[in-house]
């Protein structure tokens, strides 16, 4: 496929037809993206109809009996042409379309504002401003697909069946609801096998044999272990379709099966390229109704460190690579991890993604995050082997129940706070200053605690699907969200670095130039003066590379991360601390239930969207943003982050120029960096999507740790991101 040397976002758009790279996938694809993903109808007639369990029994055994009597009266449905079958959707409602994101964000806060414990009137109080936005989410979590498609339900029913005989009362329960959870999961299966087999006497010719194949390995995945490359993809997607979530690192966990197809002249990297992108279209289309037009949850990792060290990059790395840019779907997000001997074809595949606007590949740094994990006690060898789900939150496939925020810290609220209180009360010194700071940040640690607390006692659920592919919960005997895995942390996000830092050095310049009076520069900050406005807005900011503002982030950081992990409840070992808005937008909704504040912000303006600096404040260019980026202590935001870098499409348009931003990339990784996310997009080509929708279908963008379509979001969204596109030239 050529790389797009015009305007690759308008590129991308155009060939919105052109997804695939055989007939059959292209037919797959192109079906995929023309029709509107529904309701899960059939799931909800089900529940429906559903018995309702004893109320005598555990809650994991109550809903395996739900699950066992649902699953397997599912239709089976099986699309033209298909090689990988199953799906949960049976209605499709017509083509896609309508806003992902409403025009207003800030109802967020109000969601949130009820996982609090309700004897906790202070900490109802900073929930309500947006100070802290506790969520009651358990999503976010990479299971043990590599295990399953080697193990089977049959073992793994038989193996709890044969527990249950030892064990009684909650244990034993436990393990008769994860018998039947994968006893349920063959019976769904043979719904398939024995649907291909119909339809192979109705069919003729190839697909006659085609629908033979795939009933022979209905009939034998996910029952037992798959063999080849094309069972384990099947396996993985039964698994999959049960748990959802992040894929983990399939270039890892296939690898084997390719590797011993290949050897022995069962495939050819073509017909395996075929198998994936039949995966990916898959993957693309299982979504509900009102997430259609975002990448949601559907996450891949490819590349980095295997356990032992070494580079984890192969020819299934780069098929995976190859699969994406064929079918450029929506879904799944792609991740590249990096580190100092990731192939350098690897990343030029990348760089040629991204010139055709596909808005992936995204790139994590390995470094920091294995330091970052081994520091608060993951084992050496599981803390490489970390993947990515969600947004960008770092999970530990099959190991962890962590992931998705348990919350989100307004930073640039808390330092506000702190700045306000420490003029009121006359602060002259930058050491009372900081003393205030921390003072807040202690404050509002201790309620992340008690918060976490609350919701793992009161909120969660036993995440039974999930748990069902976690083996680690059978030894145990205890579901997931309750202590069945191996690790748990508390996944704190901070929104709004960049705002907080420049807000303090403003506040710190003020006091040790004794220019004016802190709380008199506030007073007219209020009062909106624009001289003071103006003033402010020449400071120095992070994401210039300017190291007298970027020792003030770093330190911020420090201190944040610090205070969270320092604490510790019942079932999570720490809390740590991570950088990003999420799919909630949170930088959005945080800024608008704020007053003006030292970095220059106006009353109700957005806050930063990354860590990359503040919309309109980086004016150095990309190296600058790095250098202020990197000059973070990386392996203190183990809970994932984001950093968005703004490139022009002319960045890419020659090999040359392609190979600076991978030397870029590179330079970011060497230099310990973590998460990179790249859009390619000028805001002219914006502005012409938001005037003319129908012509720019398919323009995709990275928002806050996902991609979108641009046409398929609110207003508010839109205006926010060519205002941080404008600014970034």
């Amino acid at each position: 496929m050529p790389v797009v040397v015009d305007n690759p976002c308008v590129a991308r758009a155009a060939s919105a037809g052109e997804r695939g790279s055989t007939p059959r996938t292209r037919r797959l694809a192109a079906h995929a993206v023309e029709r509107q993903y529904g309701r899960f109808v059939e799931w909800a007639e089900l529940s429906a109809r559903c018995p309702e369990p004893p109320e005598s029994e555990t809650p994991v055994l109550r809903e395996a009996r739900r699950f066992a009597w649902m699953y397997p009266r599912q239709t089976p449905v099986i699309r033209d042409g298909e090689l990988i079958v199953g799906a949960r959707v049976r209605a499709e409602d017509g083509p896609p379309g309508g806003a992902w994101y409403p025009d207003g964000f800030d109802w967020y806060i109000d969601h949130f504002a009820r996982n609090v414990p309700p004897d906790r009137p202070d900490i109802k109080g900073m929930a309500e401003r947006g100070l802290i936005s506790p969520q009651g989410s358990f999503n976010h979590k990479c299971v043990d697909y590599a295990g399953y498609i080697r193990t089977g339900s049959a073992a793994l029913a038989g193996r709890a069946r044969s527990m249950a005989e030892d064990r009684s009362g909650a244990e034993r329960e436990f393990c008769l609801a994860f018998a039947m959870g994968h006893e349920a999961i063959l019976h769904h299966a043979a719904t398939y096998a024995q649907e291909c087999t119909r339809l192979a006497v109705l069919a003729d010719g190839p697909r006659a044999e085609e629908l033979r194949e795939i009933a022979r390995m209905c009939s034998k995945v996910p029952m037992h272990p798959a063999e080849t490359f094309h069972e384990a993809l099947q396996s993985l997607w039964f698994a999959y379709m049960v748990a959802g979530d992040g894929l983990g690192r399939p270039d890892v966990y296939l690898r084997a099966f390719y590797e011993a197809d290949l050897a022995a002249g069962r495939i050819t990297p073509e017909r395996a390229q075929e198998l994936i992108e039949c995966f990916l279209i898959k993957v693309h289309g299982d979504v509900a109704e009102g997430v259609v037009n975002v990448s949601s949850i559907q996450t891949m990792t490819l590349g980095g460190m295997l356990p032992d060290g070494k580079d984890a990059a192969n020819e299934l790395t780069r098929l995976f690579l190859r699969a994406v840019r064929a079918v450029r779907l929506l879904r799944p997000t792609v991740y590249v991890r990096c580190h100092d001997e990731t192939p350098d074809d690897v990343l030029d595949l990348a760089m040629e993604m991204l010139a055709e606007g596909l808005a992936e590949p995204n790139f994590y740094g390995d470094r920091p995050i294995v330091e970052g994990l081994t520091r608060i006690g993951v084992p050496l060898e599981h803390a490489r082997d970390y993947a990515l789900s969600g947004c960008t939150e770092v999970v530990s496939p099959g190991r962890g129940n962590w992931g998705a925020p348990n919350g989100w810290i307004n930073l640039a609220l808390l330092c506000d706070d702190a700045i306000r209180e420490a003029a009121a009360a006359g602060c002259r010194t930058l050491e009372a200053l900081w003393d205030c700071v921390a003072a807040h940040i202690e404050r509002v640690a201790d309620a992340c605690r008690d918060c976490n607390v609350w919701v793992d006692e009161n909120v969660a659920d036993t995440r039974y699907t999930a748990t069902l592919l976690m083996p680690v919960c059978l030894d145990r005997c205890t579901d997931v969200a309750h202590g069945g895995a191996e690790t748990y942390f508390g996944h704190w996000e901070a929104i709004g670095l960049p705002n907080a830092a420049d807000m303090l050095y403003a506040a710190e310049r003020i006091l040790g130039l004794q220019a004016a009076d802190l709380a008199e520069t506030i007073a007219r900050l209020d009062a909106g003066d624009p001289e003071t406005f103006m003033r402010l807005s020449r400071n120095p900011r992070f994401g210039n590379g300017q190291p007298e503002v970027d020792a003030v982030a770093a330190r911020l950081i420090a201190m944040m991360a610090d205070a969270l992990e320092r604490r510790s409840t019942p079932l999570r070992r720490c809390l740590v601390l991570g950088h990003l808005a999420g799919g909630e937008n949170m930088h959005i909704g945080c800024g608008a239930r704020m007053g003006a504040t030292l970095d220059g912000r106006t009353p109700g303006q957005t806050l930063a969207d990354s860590l990359a600096g503040s919309q309109g404040c980086t004016r150095q260019g990309p190296t600058a943003v790095i250098a202020s980026l990197c000059s973070l202590d990386h392996s203190r935001l183990i809970a994932g982050n984001v950093s968005t870098l703004r490139l022009s499409p002319s960045d890419f348009r020659t090999k040359a120029a392609r190979d600076r931003v991978k030397a870029l990339v590179r330079t970011f990784v060497s230099m310990g960096g973590s998460q990179l996310q790249i859009n390619v997009v000028d805001a002219a080509t914006l502005r012409a999507a938001q005037e003319r929708p129908d012509e720019h279908r398919g323009l995709l963008v990275r928002v806050a740790g996902y991609s979108a379509d641009f046409t398929s979001i609110g207003r508010t969204l839109q205006d926010e991101i060519i205002a941080r596109t404008e600014a970034a030239g």
